[in-house]
């Protein structure tokens, strides 16, 4: 017998259980743990278990998608889809009826796929990363998004490095401020509840690149790395929000210089890899990336749907 229900306690070990074999299908198993999805979704101000539906089939649960209201855009984002083998005959069943609750709750549009997260909590979570929507390897996720009406919105890229073998460009601006500024790290924490509350197994580290003469600020840069009493990403790795430098589409001489230094200093901490998201039209900023020593290393989309 087929069923789609909201979540229940015992369903967790499913869901992780779920989450890796849905990967496994894409790409390598990802090393995610009960506790770690518990972490990303359960441990939320905003979870509410209604909101977390779960497909079963003979008593088996065999796929679940997430609905995390957004109620600043009056959309609703899903997040998290994914099924295992077992559960490609109720994927669509499972889509139709999140669809149909978003509706009835009075949204006019849905957006599939986390991207930049910081609202919804799996920012880091292996291997959603920083968030590039859907990526296009996940071709069956795809496929269901486009038989039941969804279009491709953003495309977004993921690149990233390993900071063990990193060596920055030789520059000649880049020695100059070698020997005039100084690179200030503060921590920094959301001051809006929903945002506070989805990246709270972030450690945000807002980095100030200073002017020693002048004590002007020349470029500012914010770095998420794990909180390791609250794990969801790998403390080995980081995330480099670049914030307004993407909206802007450009990275300045002086932002290049501290990016390229936060990267190199960050192996010595034992964090290994660095990974971004950019939306794929910002191909300025994106060379300039590359020009750092950063790999495209996949892309996405966030797909999306409005409701009639």
């Amino acid at each position: 017998m087929d069923q789609i229900r909201p979540f229940q306690n015992a369903d967790l070990p499913d869901i992780a259980d779920i989450w890796i074999r849905h990967w496994a299908a894409v790409t390598t198993p990802p090393e995610v743990s009960v506790a770690m999805i518990e972490q990303a979704i359960l441990a939320r101000t905003f979870f509410h278990a209604a909101d977390l539906l779960v497909a079963r089939r003979d008593n088996v649960a065999v796929g679940w998608c997430q609905i995390v209201p957004d109620v600043n855009d009056c959309k609703a984002i899903i997040p998290g889809i994914c099924f295992s083998p077992e559960g490609l005959p109720l994927c669509d069943a499972l889509l139709r009826e999140a669809e149909a609750r978003i509706g009835a709750a009075g949204f006019v549009s849905i957006e599939v796929g986390p991207h930049r997260d910081m609202r919804c909590g799996y920012a880091g979570l292996d291997p959603v990363g920083h968030g590039i929507g859907i990526p296009t390897t996940d071709t069956r996720t795809s496929s269901l998004l486009s038989r039941r009406g969804y279009s491709t919105g953003t495309t977004v890229s993921r690149l990233g490095v390993s900071t063990s073998t990193y060596r920055p460009a030789v520059n000649r601006d880049w020695m100059q401020l070698r020997r005039t500024t100084r690179i200030d790290r503060r921590s920094k924490m959301p001051t809006e509840a929903r945002e506070a509350s989805a990246m709270a197994h972030f450690d945000i580290e807002h980095h100030r690149l200073v002017d020693h003469r002048s004590t002007n600020r020349l470029a500012e840069i914010d770095i998420w790395t794990s909180d390791p009493e609250a794990q969801v990403m790998s403390c080995s790795e980081a995330i480099l929000d670049l914030g307004e430098i993407h909206e802007r589409g450009e990275i300045t001489t002086e932002e290049g210089f501290l990016i390229s230094s936060l990267i190199q200093s960050l192996a010595n901490r034992r964090v290994f890899s660095v990974e971004t998201a950019v939306d794929s039209n910002q191909t300025k900023l994106i060379d300039q990336l590359l020009a750092l020593g950063l790999v495209d290393m996949e892309r996405g989309h966030v797909w999306v749907k409005p409701l009639d």
